[in-house]
């Protein structure tokens, strides 16, 4: 989804002093004395399975409990109710309101008695493939014969409550309780839900659903069917009816995974930024406006940026960096055969003897078709420079925690080339173009970094996926900053 540019945009509510580095505060450790160039066998900092290994588990032990997700949203739904009555009062006035509709499951042919109400009149047609909340009725609807199975199938049954505990923040948000359904944009009412959902899934997670815990494979599983839900990229965060892309509902679901309801009812008084922007007329006028062909020339805009933002990037961090030469292999020439290597990613090799990058072009593929996108792989490119940055960074980083250093920077690269960027580290000029972001590219990033992070946070190898996509995040809102 690159697109090769020469000039940027400029947008005045970006603060671009938080994305710039501090001269004042270089990247040193005065408890740290070792050699920055702490290497790791090759399990040490990645994985080689392929990618298409890499999802969720196929069963949870939430199946071995309930039959279905019907079953388990029997449990969940009340659940998530007294939740709300438990932590209600922690940020609103009053005590919580009962949900005066209910919630009911639809589907063709439903004979039961429904509510109506924001133009809802008891029709499947007006449900089908969504999930909603009235504020008329007070209720919430779900298609229960096409989403809910679906997405039930192919993320878990867990996703099925997530898409519940983000309707009922909304039912927060409606007039028998905070009242503030329509005095935002779009977009922060519903990062807001998220936010309430991912507040409800840590509590789940931390005190179970009827004594039985959300595992940490089931909370990745919920974050990939959250992706799916993000607006089609393109969209703009100030159409009526825009819910934020996947990268702004993960993010905001990690407020409130990591913080509770109270970093949720702060985008009222600080509303969230979505990071989402339109296609160019160049990027329209291509054959597809998402992506670069996979080819050559994709993997030399990707290196070129890359390369040309470090060589200006790294000595303001003091990092003594040598540019690395970049390889491009088949799969059976994988690993490379240098003296040391790690693997800052699935299918990249970084040899610090020589300086080299050596990427397996056929695992690169399969992350373009499948995930899908060209910025999936920059993602992995970006991991592999970032490798060769923090070996000479005046910080001494390893295992898991080097794997996080080496999302923030990657993160760092991404923010500098948002189109909305009007402070970067490198201008693009006719001379010395530079790759930008277009839409969905955050999005193909985080759910790469989702699927390619540990199993659950106790497993202390690459990162969990929270941890990956949040220390991205720090990077790309934050730039060095957020990387310390």
């Amino acid at each position: 989804m690159l697109v090769a540019c020469s000039t940027t945009l400029g947008i005045e509510n970006v603060d671009s002093s938080d994305r710039t580095l501090d001269e004042n505060e270089p990247w040193s450790d005065s408890d740290t004395t070792g050699d920055s160039t702490d290497t790791q066998s090759d399990g040490g900092s990645g994985t080689d399975e392929p990618i298409e290994e890499i999802v969720p588990a196929e069963s949870s032990e939430l199946d071995e409990v309930w039959p279905d997700y019907r079953a388990f949203l029997a449990d969940a739904i009340p659940d998530i109710e007294q939740f709300w009555r438990d932590n209600y009062s922690l940020v609103y006035r009053g005590d919580y309101t009962e949900l005066g509709g209910g919630v009911h499951a639809h589907f063709p042919d439903n004979t039961a008695d429904l509510p109506v109400g924001c133009a809802f009149v008891g029709d499947y047609s007006d449900v089908e493939e969504n999930a909603f909340y009235c504020d008329e009725g007070d209720f919430i609807v779900y298609d229960d014969a096409v989403l809910f199975p679906e997405f039930a199938d192919e993320f878990g049954m867990s996703v099925t409550a997530l898409v519940i505990a983000h309707e009922w923040g909304h039912a927060i948000q409606g007039p028998n309780r905070n009242d503030i359904l329509y005095s935002y944009a779009s977009t922060t009412i519903e990062l807001q839900a998220d936010c309430f959902a991912g507040a409800w899934v840590a509590d789940a997670q931390r005190n179970g659903v009827k004594g039985v815990r959300l595992s940490d494979r089931d909370v990745t599983s919920a974050l990939l069917g959250l992706i799916q839900l993000g607006d089609v990229p393109g969209g703009l965060p100030d159409d009526p009816a825009a819910h934020g892309s996947a990268f702004d509902r993960v993010s905001a679901f990690q407020d409130g995974y990591l913080g509770g309801v109270v970093p949720c009812a702060g985008y009222e008084e600080s509303e969230p930024l979505p990071l989402q922007f339109g296609f160019t007329l160049e990027e329209l006028q291509r054959p597809n406006p998402s992506d670069f062909p996979f080819d050559q020339e994709m993997f030399d805009l990707l290196t070129g940026d890359l390369a040309l933002y470090w060589n200006v990037v790294a000595p303001l961090l003091d990092a003594d960096w040598i540019e690395p030469t970049v390889t491009l292999v088949a799969e059976a020439e994988t690993p490379p055969t240098c003296a040391e290597r790690i693997r800052p990613a699935p299918g990249v090799w970084f040899c610090p003897r020589g300086s080299r990058l050596v990427v397996d072009v056929d695992l690169a593929k399969r992350v373009y078709d499948e995930i899908p996108g060209d910025f999936a792989v920059a993602y992995l490119l970006a991991l592999g420079y970032a490798e060769s940055v923090r070996q000479t960074l005046p910080i001494a980083t390893d295992g898991e925690q080097a794997a996080l250093l080496n999302d923030c920077l990657a993160g760092m690269w991404t923010g500098d080339i948002l189109p909305f960027n009007t402070d970067p580290a490198v201008e693009s000029t006719e001379e010395t173009p530079r790759v930008g972001l277009s839409p969905g590219d955050l999005d193909e990033a985080i759910r790469l970094a989702i699927l390619i992070g540990d199993e659950s946070f106790d497993t202390d190898v690459v990162g969990s996926p929270f941890e990956k996509v949040d220390a991205f995040r720090q990077g790309v809102f934050f730039g060095a900053a957020g990387c310390r």
